[in-house]
C-alpha cells in the first residue's frame, strides 16, 4: 500500500510538472513563435475569441518606424506560445492610398461586433511624409480575425462636435480660446486654456487628433474608442457607432492637460 501511495504521488508531481513545463517568457530575450522567428507584433493589443487569443501589432523592421509590411497577427490559446497568422492589414504600394507604405500606422486594436459578426480594427495613422502632423485614426473590417482587413478610411474624430459632458457655459469659454494667443507654452495660463478646451476649439472644425488608442465593448455591446489627444494632452473617451465603424459625436475629456499619451 505504502508502495502504490509513493507511486501516485510521484505520478501526481509528474502531472504537476507537465502541466507547468511550457517554455517561460523570458523579458528581455527573443520571444520566438512557432517557425522560431521573433513575434513582431509592436503596441498591439490581444483580442480574446471563442477560446482563442488573437495579438494584434506593427511589423517593424531595423531601418525605419515606417510601416512597411503592416499589421501582424499571431494566436495563442495559453498567451504563451503563438501562431504566425500572417499579416491581417496590408500597407499597399497605391501612392494615393492613406495606407500607402511608409506611412506610419500604430497601436492596432480589434474589437469584435455581434451584432454584424464582423471584426473592427482602429489604429494611429500618419500620413507618409508628413511625420506626426497629420495624427489621424483609422479603421479596417473583416469576416475574420485573422484577416484579411478591409481599409475603410481614415479621419480626425468627432468634427464640429462638442464633448457630451462640456456645460453651455464651458463651451461658451471654450470658443473664445484662440491658440494665437498662448504662443508660449506651460505658462500657468496657458494650463488653464489647455483644461478649459483650447485645442478642443482648434480642432473643432477639422476634428480632434488621434494618436495612442485602444478600444472597449461595454457589457451593454456599446463600443468606446480611448485615444491621446489635444497635443497628447488629454484623453478621450469616444462612443462608436452599433457596427464599431464610425463615431457618433459623443465623447468626454479626461484629466485635461494632464500629458495623457500612450494611454
Amino acid at each position: 500500500m505504502k508502495k502504490l501511495l509513493l507511486g501516485l504521488m510521484a505520478l501526481c508531481m509528474l502531472a504537476c510538472q507537465s502541466k507547468v513545463a511550457l517554455e517561460p517568457i523570458k523579458p528581455g530575450e527573443i520571444w520566438p513563435d512557432n517557425e522560431g522567428v521573433h513575434i513582431n507584433a509592436h503596441g498591439g493589443g490581444v483580442l480574446f475569441h471563442e477560446g482563442t487569443y488573437y495579438w494584434f501589432g506593427e511589423n517593424k523592421c531595423d531601418t525605419t518606424c515606417n510601416a512597411m509590411v503592416g499589421v501582424m497577427c499571431y494566436t495563442s490559446k495559453d498567451l504563451t506560445n503563438w501562431k504566425n497568422e500572417g499579416v491581417a492589414l496590408s500597407v499597399v504600394d497605391d501612392e494615393n492610398s492613406e495606407i500607402v507604405r511608409g506611412c506610419i500606422l500604430e497601436r492596432p486594436k480589434v474589437i469584435y461586433n455581434e451584432k454584424t459578426g464582423k471584426f473592427v480594427m482602429w489604429f494611429h495613422l500618419e500620413l507618409k511624409g508628413q511625420g506626426y502632423k497629420a495624427a489621424r485614426t483609422g479603421v479596417a473590417v473583416s469576416d475574420s480575425p485573422t484577416g484579411p482587413f478591409q481599409f475603410i478610411r481614415s479621419e480626425r474624430v468627432n468634427a464640429g462636435c462638442a464633448p457630451f459632458d462640456m456645460t453651455g457655459e464651458e463651451y461658451k469659454l471654450m470658443t473664445t480660446l484662440d491658440v494665437a494667443d498662448y504662443a508660449e507654452w506651460w505658462t500657468e495660463d496657458w494650463k488653464k486654456a489647455v483644461e478649459s478646451g483650447l485645442f478642443v476649439n482648434r480642432d473643432m472644425k477639422e476634428g480632434q487628433m488621434a494618436r495612442d488608442m485602444t478600444l472597449y465593448v461595454d457589457d451593454d455591446g456599446k463600443a468606446y474608442h480611448i485615444f491621446s489627444s489635444e497635443e497628447n494632452l488629454t484623453l478621450h473617451i469616444a462612443e462608436l457607432s452599433d457596427d464599431f465603424l464610425s463615431h457618433t459625436g459623443k465623447y468626454v475629456r479626461v484629466a485635461p492637460g494632464g500629458l495623457n499619451e500612450a494611454p
